[in-house]
Order: C-alpha cells, then sequence, then structure tokens
C-alpha cells in the first residue's frame, strides 16, 4: 500500500512538473506571427497603405549582447528632428507597427520600428517577455541618438509586450522625452493567471510552478516581471491607451500603471475594442489623442 502511495506520488508531481514545463514553454518559445502574414493582416486592416512606395532603409542594430536586432528606418515627409522607436506585441513583428507609422509621419517624427529578439526576421531565441527585451530597447535609444543626435526629440510607442518592455526601460531612465504605452501588462503574472486559469482552465498554482520551471529552464521567474514597478520615479510622461474590451490584457493593468505614475500620464479607453485594436477602433480620435498629449508634454 505504501509503495502505491508512493509511486501515486511520485506521478502527480512528475505530471506537474511535466505541464509546468510546457506552459514555460509555451510563453518562452511561442509559435511566432510571421512577417507575410503580419503583412496580410496589415493590409486587411487597411494600414500597409503606401509603405512600400516610402523612402525606407534596412537596419540591423547590434544589441548589449551582440544578438542583432533587424529594423526599418522610415523618414518623415519633411526633414525633421522629431523621432519615435515603436515596439510590437508577443509573436508579432514589425509589419503590426505600420498601423502607427503612418500616424507619427503625419505628425513629423522620423520613425524606427524593429523586430524585437525572437520576433519576425531575427534569429529564433527565447523570449523573456521584457527581461532582456527592455535592454534591447535601451541598445535601440543609444543607436539613435548616435546616429542622429544628442539633441533630438526622442519618444517610443509601444504596444501590448512592446509596452510592457517599454515601462521596464524606463527604469533606466533613458534620454526619451514621451511614451504612448498601448495594452501594456503591469504584471505578467497577472496576465497569465487570467488566460490559463481562464481559457484553458487550470487551477492559478500552475503558473506558479511554471514560473519556477521558467527560471529553471529559461533563466527568468514571471513573478519578476512587474513593469509596474519601473514607475516609482519615472519623470518620463506617459500616455496610457487601452481597448476596453481587451480579454487578454485587461484594462485595469494600465489603470493601475495610470495610478502609480508621479509624473504627468493619461489614461484613455476605447469602448468596444479588443486587445491591439484601440486604433483600428477609432483610428481618427486615437490620432487626435496622441497628438493632443505630444502638443502638452513637448516644450517644442
Amino acid at each position: 500500500m505504501v509503495k502505491v502511495i508512493v509511486i501515486a506520488i511520485l506521478l502527480i508531481l512528475a505530471i506537474l512538473a511535466v505541464v509546468s514545463c510546457l506552459l514555460a514553454a509555451y510563453v518562452a518559445r511561442p509559435r511566432y506571427t510571421s512577417l507575410e502574414k503580419a503583412r496580410k493582416i496589415a493590409e486587411d486592416a487597411g494600414f500597409w497603405r503606401d509603405y512600400d512606395k516610402l523612402e525606407k532603409e534596412d537596419l540591423e542594430i547590434e544589441s548589449y549582447d551582440g544578438y542583432r536586432l533587424k529594423a526599418f528606418y522610415v523618414p518623415a515627409p519633411q526633414i525633421s528632428d522629431r523621432y519615435v522607436i515603436i515596439s510590437h506585441g508577443y509573436t508579432y513583428n514589425r509589419h503590426g507597427s505600420l498601423r502607427y507609422l503612418h500616424m507619427f509621419r503625419s505628425f513629423g517624427y522620423n520613425c524606427l520600428i524593429y523586430d524585437n529578439r525572437g520576433h519576425g526576421a531575427n534569429p529564433r531565441t527565447k523570449c523573456t517577455m521584457g527581461v532582456r527585451e527592455s535592454k534591447d530597447l535601451l541598445r535601440v535609444i543609444d543607436w539613435v541618438h548616435e546616429r542622429f543626435g544628442e539633441d533630438i526629440i526622442l519618444g517610443l510607442h509601444g504596444e501590448s509586450m512592446g509596452s510592457a518592455l517599454q515601462i521596464m526601460a524606463l527604469k533606466e531612465k533613458p534620454r526619451v522625452q514621451f511614451v504612448v504605452n498601448d495594452c501594456g501588462y503591469a504584471d505578467l503574472m497577472g496576465v497569465l493567471t487570467h488566460n490559463i486559469g481562464g481559457s484553458l482552465h487550470l487551477p492559478k498554482c500552475f503558473c506558479y510552478l511554471a514560473s519556477a520551471a521558467c527560471r529553471v529552464v529559461y533563466g527568468y521567474s514571471f513573478t519578476g516581471v512587474r513593469p509596474i514597478d519601473s514607475l516609482k520615479d519615472n519623470a518620463i510622461p506617459i500616455c496610457f491607451m487601452h481597448g476596453a474590451a481587451d480579454d487578454f490584457i485587461p484594462c485595469s493593468h494600465s489603470e493601475r500603471m495610470h495610478q502609480a505614475m508621479t509624473a504627468y500620464s493619461e489614461l484613455h479607453l476605447f469602448p468596444g475594442a479588443a486587445h491591439g485594436l484601440s486604433i483600428d477602433s477609432d483610428e481618427e480620435g486615437y490620432c487626435r489623442i496622441v497628438r493632443e498629449f505630444l502638443d502638452k508634454v513637448l516644450d517644442r
């Protein structure tokens, strides 16, 4: 009888370990969206527009650890000292960021859009949900200053994980003047417990077991990814945007980060908009909000 109990316990532990490792891999080794598919999505949504005709430059930017990030640079319609770096979301790529390119170019901004490590045209590697990716962004920020000068106006726009890694980068006080943060997460564990517990119908304890497995296998824990903690002494103004009907990363994440700000911030919720689709739901309103925000926070 004792032997049966021991075997049963070992079997349960083995199942827990396997499920935890699978969940960790599900996050750290996702199925990435191809550039071709992202282009098709952008075309169908009406955001590709005249992109093929625009002047652009393909780039590779070497990050802090030697990893090379694929990127492209699209100058503003007229000579300008204003620049924005646009970061895409989890499993997506730079083609998905084109929905914001046209807006910023219409404001007179030069745009740099890059693939997060492991995404798009970059070599496949583990996704750390902002841990390494925020360091990549810091390197991209430095690269922009090195190429275009120290006195430029530089801002950030991010969507989903791109928003989260931006907030995490703020901890290092980067040389940027503004952030537009669209549907980011305040803490990764909150997103995982919401989704794994909801869509997969698994107990929330599996998220914590998967977090431990992720630390062992991939070198970071889910519980340690908390962008909101980077806002404690942040002085850079942030415009938070979020779809009110977002069921993947609930808008409560942006609400919490907005409340955590001591510097100037705004929060705008888009009724009926699902995850990452705020600009799709009301492009005119989205552009107006961003333009008015920039007019408020920039001195020139």
